[in-house]
């Protein structure tokens, strides 16, 4: 079959350069798609469906400042657009800018409350705020008004993989990953802000679910091994410079310190071994971590 799009009619055409397009982003042929958009916004630099597929297009390759602008753009001329609040929405949720997206999802539920489809999106921003319960309760709502719609059901099985701990296997977690590549990204995220979170023993047991779905992922494998590093019981008492980073640091040594002053006057005898003590600590603290990260990486 010839896939090449006859684009004169289209280009006279807006509406029929949008459909073409839309099918174009679908098969990921960008190149075509932008060229085909280009020609028809020239006419019609104004025609919401093509405005919508050229944002279409900057999300699939992750241009989501451009995104944003073209989406301001429909949005001040149709305020009410559904299709580009929603894609507003993944925009600032993919940026990071959640309360953004909160609003822009809360919206659009209290226009259609009966909608699956944003339950099931509203779930995915909670998962990425580490709000777990009330991610599993709003997939848990988007089934309820529709329990076969796929969105929902890879909701429902990013909130049981990640907040029940269920063993999903590589499979499954596949056919997941492939109904929406952007279910992936999520987890990874999710794994993210769990380490960020000081939780770093639940973002290496998401990670490693990941690995095993994708053993050929290196990203994935690098993460999993400094997640290993992280979680090892060797690193415990390194706990608090992990946690809070170079504030832990600081605030560590200035409680030894202190510590150390009272001993010594409090306890003379002490002083001497304790002082012997922080110098092993501080040492462990530098030689250790290195030397087992490398240990683990050749692993």
């Amino acid at each position: 079959m010839n896939d090449r799009f006859d684009e004169s009619p289209a280009a006279s055409n807006p509406a029929m350069a949008a459909a073409q397009a839309s099918e174009l982003l679908d098969r990921r042929r960008f190149a075509q798609a932008r060229a085909l958009l280009a020609d028809a916004l020239r006419d019609e630099p104004q025609h919401l469906d093509l405005l919508f597929e050229l944002a279409r297009a900057d999300v699939l390759e992750d241009r989501n400042d451009a995104a944003r602008d073209t989406l301001s753009q429909m949005l001040q001329l149709a305020p009410s657009h559904i299709g580009a609040r929603l894609l507003m929405f993944v925009v600032e949720m993919e940026t990071g800018r959640l309360p953004e997206a909160e609003m822009l999802i809360l919206g659009l539920l209290r226009e259609a409350p009966q909608q699956g489809e944003l339950y099931a999106h509203y779930a995915r921003l909670m998962l990425r705020g580490l709000n777990f319960d009330k991610a599993s309760r709003l997939a848990d709502e988007g089934l309820r008004f529709a329990p076969n719609l796929d969105i929902c059901l890879r909701a429902r099985a990013l909130c049981d993989l990640v907040v029940q701990g269920q063993n999903i296997d590589s499979t499954a977690l596949g056919r997941l990953v492939a109904g929406d590549p952007h279910d992936l990204h999520t987890l990874r995220l999710v794994v993210i802000a769990l380490l960020q979170a000081g939780r770093a023993r639940e973002a290496h047991q998401l990670a490693q679910t990941l690995l095993r779905a994708d053993p050929t992922d290196a990203s994935l494998l690098q993460m999993v091994q400094a997640l290993r590093t992280t979680t090892h019981w060797s690193m415990l008492p390194l706990w608090p410079l992990q946690r809070w980073g170079w504030a832990g640091s600081i605030g560590l040594w200035l409680l030894m310190l202190v510590g150390l002053r009272v001993l010594d006057r409090m306890a003379p005898a002490w002083s001497g071994p304790a002082t012997l003590l922080l110098l092993a600590y501080v040492i462990y603290s530098w030689v250790w971590p290195p030397l087992f990260r490398r240990w683990v990486q050749r692993d």
